[in-house]
């Protein structure tokens, strides 16, 4: 159908270009040239990866019945496996996965009934690596709608509840496989985390979760907001199978632009879980000072304080270090999540040389309609209106939020030249009581307060960030409930090891559940 007059004029009114009466025939002929172009692309075959279905079939596929969803975690429920693996470093292992991550011809919810009937025609890169060691898939975990938030209460499917206290939070936006490993249904899991979404949810159900350096796991066949803050990572029950199932899927695919210089191929990937039980003698520990704000819960705050005292008895040499800025860090990841995001949301995904997830971008339906918009947890629908706000109004503030959290990166980097890892609270508070579901928006936003304060800096600066449980604390309403906390570990690029060294000589030494 070819472009009328008027549909010209009014686009370049919206881009604010007043084309003069004698050059309007002109543009019509070069738009229509566009259009041309646009359309013979459109009918072109999409090019995504195909896996091989015959080694690795995928078998009883299923929505779960509540009778196997106590804790309303599962997403999606199925068996995969490979019948030719080429190692075993995950053998017999069940492992699940966040509900973002491709699998071919198993639905993808993603959290939401904006869309439906989505049904990927690619296994994303984890998927592969993963049952080519050996692991087996056992299903899809509930995520946060849209993968937004850090209160596990926005899933079109319905709240995930904490296993250690049912009606509180497990955090987001990984909330599903947090519950699942935490709970013994799965041995392993995976999630991925655009600003704590991982690490939080690790934090309040006891597990050890990791966020690697940027591109260090490959975030291909994996549905994104904004890839400039996309991580997927593992999340389980012990730091030595933390340290086996990052082995098992790290290293570049060569699809994923974010594997940048640095990055291992899989061939050079460091056996972390052979290398990490080295000690921790000498090893020089940060403790960031404005990781524990005034805010911050006091039984954390003690807990941490607790925790750090075994690093000192185990031969580290402990000492406070200051990044004035990181006070300041939520604020500008928030520019960067908010204005990325919105981009994300809206289809207007440029300058990437990855796999393009094309099928769910024409389930998404753009434009939304506001029925669409309706349907969208009150995090998106927040989203999408301070993004668009921030855009309309505040256009330079994201290029200005993009330089100061290099700053952030070069400012940690100078504390790394005298410690070895940085250390904090991963949050700052327990696990919250879920909102009611008729809450207004501002009681659900408040949900999440003290989860992301000393989580989102990393994913803008891309260091390596491990959560790892340290203990019991109170609940903030009801000291009779016992709840998980813990503590992040932070090291400088590449050196996922240094990390996992700390992390396992204090696993060895202490039994966190009684600590």
């Amino acid at each position: 159908m070819a472009l009328t007059r008027g549909e010209l004029l009014s686009m370049a009114k919206r881009v604010s270009f007043e084309i003069p009466e004698h050059e309007i025939e002109d543009y019509e002929m070069l738009l229509a040239r566009t259009k041309k172009t646009l359309e013979t692309v459109a009918t072109m075959d999409d090019y995504q990866p195909e896996p091989d279905q015959t080694t690795s079939p995928r078998q009883n596929i299923r929505f779960p019945q509540p009778a196997e969803n106590p804790l309303g975690a599962w997403a999606w429920r199925f068996e995969l496996s490979s019948s030719a693996p080429n190692a075993n470093m995950l053998k017999g292992k069940s492992v699940c996965l966040k509900d973002n991550i491709c699998v071919a011809g198993v639905p993808c919810l993603l959290g939401t009934e904006t869309f439906r009937n989505w049904i990927p025609h690619t296994d994303a890169t984890v998927v592969s690596r993963i049952i080519d060691s050996g692991g087996i898939i056992t299903g899809k975990a509930v995520c946060e709608n849209l993968s937004r938030g850090a209160v596990s209460s926005t899933a079109a499917t319905g709240p995930v509840h904490n296993p250690y206290a049912r009606g509180y939070s497990v955090g987001g936006s990984s909330s599903g496989t947090a519950a699942l490993v935490a709970s013994g249904a799965a041995d392993m899991g995976i999630g991925c985390d655009q600003g704590g979404s991982i690490r939080i949810p690790a934090a309040l159900t006891g597990l050890y979760g990791f966020k690697p350096t940027t591109g260090l796991v490959p975030y291909s066949g994996i549905a994104s907001n904004d890839a400039s803050l996309d991580y997927v990572g593992p999340m389980t029950t012990t730091c030595h199978d933390n340290a086996v199932l990052l082995e098992a899927i790290a290293g570049a695919d060569g699809l994923d632009d974010r594997s940048g210089s640095g990055i291992p191929f899989t061939r050079d990937v460091p056996h972390y879980s052979q290398l990490m039980n080295e000690g921790i003698e000498g090893l020089r520990i940060g403790v960031l000072k404005e990781g524990l704000p005034d805010e911050i819960d006091p039984n954390i705050e003690k807990k941490f304080r607790d925790a750090v005292s075994v690093f000192e008895k185990l031969g580290a040499i402990v000492r406070e270090v200051s990044v004035p800025l990181h006070s300041q860090a939520r604020g500008v990841y928030s520019v960067l999540s908010k204005m990325g995001n919105h981009m994300g949301m809206l289809g207007h995904v440029t300058g990437r040389r990855q796999v393009m997830l094309t099928d769910l971008f024409e389930k998404k339906s753009l434009p939304y309609t506001p029925e669409v918009v309706s349907m969208m947890s009150v995090m998106s629908k927040e989203g999408l209106l301070s993004g668009e706000f921030a855009w309309q109004h505040y256009a330079t503030v994201y290029p200005k939020a993009v330089n100061i959290m290099r700053k952030m990166r070069d400012l940690y980097d100078d504390i790394f030249s005298s410690v070895d890892v940085i250390v904090m609270p991963t949050t700052l508070s327990p696990a919250n009581r879920l909102p009611a579901a008729d809450a207004k928006p501002l009681a659900q936003i408040e949900a999440a307060k003290g989860m992301t304060e000393n989580t989102c800096s990393f994913n803008a600066t891309g260091h390596p960030a491990l959560a790892m449980p340290i203990g019991f604390v109170p609940s903030k309403t009801d000291e009779s409930i016992r709840l998980p906390a813990s503590m992040q570990i932070v090291g400088r690029w590449h050196d996922e090891l240094t990390i996992l060294r700390s992390a396992y000589a204090w696993e060895q030494a202490i039994q966190w559940k009684t600590f």
